[in-house]
Parts: C-alpha cells; structure tokens; sequence
C-alpha cells in the first residue's frame, strides 16, 4: 500500500518510468510518505541518517552505476546539509535527483518546525528547481484536474533537465497533514515526456573550414585531458593514440583515466618542475574533459599565452581556465578529437612532439631509479601499485592524495574524484556509496578528509557486509599535509596547528564502532606485514569494509616530496 499523496505517487511513478530506481533514504516524520512509498515500490532504497553524507553517498552510486540516483530528505535544515553534495554534482557533473520533502508554503516563516524556504535553497548549483503542488483524488474538479497536469509537468521538467545537463535538480515536495495514510493500491500511470538529444551527436561532424585553416597554420597542437569518466577515456583512447601519433602533445592527468596510453604523456607535471624552455610551449591548445590538478600547467599555459585555445564542452559551458580561450566548441570531445585527426596529416611538427616525448622519457628513467627513503606518504603509495588492478576501483581523495597519484599513477585501476569542487568532505561518502553500486573499491584518503567523513560508514551498506569491497588505505600525517607543501607557508608559526589542523586523532575507535577491520602500521616493517594480509582474499572477503591506517611523520613526508622533485632538476 502507498501513501495516499498524489504528487508522491506521481513523482514515484515517473521516476520509475524514467528507470532512476536507486534511492538514497534519510530519515524523518515529514518525508515518511516519500520512504514508504519508495521502498514499497520495489526501489533499491540505501538508508543513511546523516543528510551530507547521504548526498555524496549518492554520487558514488551515480558514479558507479553510471545513471542517475535519487537522495530524499526530510525537511528544515536537512535540506541544507545535502548543500556541498549538490555543489559537487553541479561542477564534477553528475546527475543527482534531489528530493526534499516539506511543509505547505503557507506554514514557511510561522515559526512551525522544522520549516525553512526550501524551493531555491540550492540557487544556481542545481540546473533545475520546481515546487509540486498538492493535487487531490478529485478528477471531477476542473482546476484540480489542472493541478495533476501542473504537477505531472513539473516533475517532467526537472527530469529532462537533470537529463540534458547531466548535473543536479531539486524537487521539493509539499506534504501536508495527515502524513501517515497508506492507502493507495498502486501508481497512477503518468505521462512520460522523452528528451531526445541531437544538438551534441552528429555523427557527420566535422570541422569548419575556418577551424581547419587555424588549425594547418600551429605547428605545436597541444591536447590536455582533464578529468574523464573511465567509460568517455575508453572512447577517446583510440583518438588519443591517433593524434599523438600526428605530432600532437596530448597530456592527460591520472585522473582522465588516459595517462598511461602509448603516446600520451602522464608525466607532464614533472617535466615543467625539471625543464623551463619556451619550446615546450604550444601555438594551440585544445582542452577536454573536467577539472585539471595540475598548477605547474595551468600556470605554464597561462604565462605563455597560445596563440589559439579551443575548449570543448559537451554542454557549452565556457571555463576559460587558461585566460587564453579563443574558441568555444560544443560537441562531444569525441567528435572534436575525431574531426582534428582527420584534417591533421602533415599541419603539426613532430619536433614539438619528439621534444615533449624526450623530455618525458628522461623523466621516467629519472623516476623509475628512484628509492624512496623511509617511510612516508610517498613511499606507501609507491608499495601499494601493484593492488591497482582491472577490476578495482580507485576512489581519491583531494589535496595531497591525488596530487600524489599524479605523481606515481594508478596502475590499472579506473580512477575517480570528487573534483567537482575539490573539497576534502564527502570522500568516504562517495566511496561508500560507489562500493553499494556492486564494484570492488579502494579509497586513498588523508586524515583530515577521513576524520571529518567518518559517518561515510555509517550506512547499511557497511553495517550490513553486503555486496562489494571498500577497503579504505588512510594516510595519517597528524595533520593537513599539503599545507607543509606550499612555498611560503612555513614562515608562519600558526600553519601546523590552525592552517593544518595538527591533532592525534586515530581511526581504530570509528572502525570498531562501525564494524569495520581494521590495521596500522607505523614504521615500514609493520606496513609490509600489513600490507600481505590487508590485501588477501580472506581478509576482504571476512571484513567486507576495512581500513589500513599508515602513520606517517609529515615532516619526513615533506622531505621526501621535495626530495623526490629535486632529483628531477637538471
């Protein structure tokens, strides 16, 4: 039996027809109807209780799943807890439904409970926002029969935009007493309005024939790659590997799941640190996929200047990241990557390319002689490349973590981020969530984004050992260690203890309350006894969630970043 709410029911039955069957429950009195309903539905429903963590929760599922995912929350400062959620969904993107229930607007401002404006509390992080009406069972009633259309319509609309952005939408639902009636018999049949998307899928693209003259007249074409999913790297790899092969420079981060392609260049970070010579520099530069990491490029790319920057965006969306954007091209970068491959032939001088490459060999046999000294951040990371497997998904978490798996790569592991917004909370949320997605998953994180997401295991997924593998690598510094990384900032007295937030917080309390294996190793011989264990199949497959926690000193951490950097110079 369903609750006796039309919008609900019209909400429940659309999303069905829309197949976005995977919701995400918090608790509540006022959004009770919506969880029953959802879960009496047949949906796959995830229950989690803190509302931030929920949302991320969600995007790991949206992330793994590769689909959109509900979250649903009660009313009042709920809401807003979903907020840095939201904000990630918009930037990363990721089509996230959020669904907020709430009081009848007439009782906003009244000093009711829990009740606070909650139609545009997201603002311009959502693509969409809509407010559902409260339509009765009265079809006989002219302006109710309205009101059912109104709402149908409403709940259309914001489906087709979370659709055509690929980001987040906000319905907020309007459920007036009495709550707790589950008396429908079943969904009402909705009308379903399909978006068909053409604009951005020609597959007869080509360029036009002023692009193409711009494009025979540079030289030095440079690609950069930024953040990919694994299955838009899969479609690109064989274009990357044309184009490289045409003379392009194609640099990729770790996280565009591409830097270890033939002919792409992965190490680019290292090579602008050891060689500062202009004949690196493009004449055009073409930008795909998201977010970049890497300062020493956007700050190489800005300085020089390219004569020509097209920026390809699927959406349109202008991020003029190097203050050089000359060209906005709205296609698929698979289109784009196609169309530049075809017009190339003998445009681009393999000497700029054979330069890069050199530079980049040298770089590799540098690196790849290196020995790490002691046991730090570095060192563990290096141990644990062979765990980076096909079937094993890296979850990173931001500032000095995936700075780090820039440096030393991912293996063979597809790998993911919450680069949206770069922020450190929500990590273990999104882990979490991928893992109930059904896909074995590493998390690297440091102590702060770790401690401050602890309730990212406090879920079902994890209390009930069900389903895939989260085994969670934890890099205990005592602090912010990308705060000891900065140039300048130690001339401060205060950056240990207010910039990096110095503590000597562990994690074996949170693992043994939330049911979690769990190991530490505090100097290198335990790590290698760790390690063994840790990774083997009885272990994992008995623990289901675990946390290996490596106690590293920060400043040897910090003497061996620089250390590592300064063996590159030349």
């Amino acid at each position: 039996m369903f609750s006796d709410k039309r919008n609900i029911l019209q909400l429940v039955s659309l999303m069905r027809k829309d197949c976005i069957d995977h919701v995400v429950l918090c608790p509540g009195s006022r959004n009770a109807p919506l969880v029953h309903t959802f879960v009496d539905a047949g949906f796959h429903c995830h229950e989690v209780t803190d509302e931030r963590s929920a949302g991320f929760f969600a995007l790991g599922l949206a992330e793994c799943l590769d689909r959109p995912v509900a979250v649903c929350c009660t009313s009042g400062s709920a809401v807003l807890d979903l907020l840095p959620a939201v904000s990630e969904a918009y930037y990363h993107p990721l089509p996230l439904l959020v669904i907020t229930a709430d009081r009848p607007e007439r009782w906003v401002g009244q000093m009711d409970g829990q009740t606070l404006p909650q139609f545009g509390a997201f603002g311009r992080l959502v693509r969409h926002a809509v407010q559902l009406p409260e339509p009765s069972w009265n079809d006989d009633d002219a302006v109710n029969a309205e009101e059912v259309w109104h709402c149908n319509r409403l709940i259309n609309e914001a489906l087709a935009e979370m659709k055509r952005w690929n980001g987040p939408v906000h319905i907020n639902v309007p459920i007036s007493e009495p709550l707790f009636n589950f008396t429908r018999t079943e969904l009402p049949d909705e009308r379903i309005v399909r978006l068909s998307k053409y604009a951005c899928c020609y597959s007869d693209f080509a360029l036009s024939e002023e692009m193409k003259d711009e494009l025979s007249a540079c030289r030095r074409v440079m690609i950069v790659v930024g953040q990919l999913t694994p299955a838009e790297a899969r479609r690109l790899s064989p274009l990357v590997k044309r184009l490289s092969g045409c003379g392009c420079v194609v640099v990729a981060e770790v996280l565009s799941n591409l830097h270890s392609e033939t002919g792409v260049i992965g190490n680019f970070d290292e090579i602008l640190y050891a060689v500062h010579d202009d004949a690196l520099n493009p004449e055009l530069v073409i930008t795909v996929g998201g977010h970049v990491v890497s300062k020493r490029i956007r700050r190489m790319l800005r300085q020089c200047r390219p004569l020509k920057h097209w920026h390809v965006s699927e959406y349109g969306e202008m991020a003029d990241l190097f203050m050089s954007m000359t060209r906005l091209v709205e296609c698929r970068p698979s289109d784009m990557l196609g169309a530049v491959a075809e017009v190339l032939a003998d445009s681009v001088s393999m000497d700029y390319a054979d330069r890069w490459h050199r530079e980049s060999d040298i770089v590799a046999e540098t690196t790849g002689i290196y020995k790490f000294e002691g046991f730090t951040d570095l060192s563990v990371l290096n141990a644990l490349k062979p765990y980076f497997v096909d079937e094993i998904a890296v979850q990173a978490a931001n500032s000095s973590v995936v700075r780090n798996l820039q440096l030393l790569g991912a293996g063979r592991s597809d790998v993911y981020c919450n680069r949206g917004v770069n922020g450190i909370d929500g990590s273990v949320s999104t882990a979490s969530g991928f893992a109930a997605g059904g896909r074995d998953t590493i998390l690297l994180t440091g102590d702060l984004s770790f401690f401050y997401d602890q309730n990212g295991l406090w879920n079902n997924f994890v209390h009930s050992g069900d389903g895939a593998l989260l085994t969670i690598v934890l890099f205990n510094n005592g602090g912010g260690q990308i705060f000891r990384n900065l140039p300048g900032l130690e001339k401060s007295p205060y950056r240990n203890r207010y910039v990096a937030a110095g503590h000597v917080t562990h994690a074996e309390g949170i693992a043994n309350d939330n049911g979690c294996g769990y190991m530490r190793a505090e100097n290198a011989d335990e790590f290698a006894l760790c390690l063994k264990r840790f990774f083997a199949d009885d272990y994992c497959r008995e623990c289901r969630t675990a946390i290996l926690e490596v106690v590293t000193d920060a400043g040897d951490n910090e003497r061996e970043y620089k250390n590592y950097y300064h063996k590159l110079k030349r």
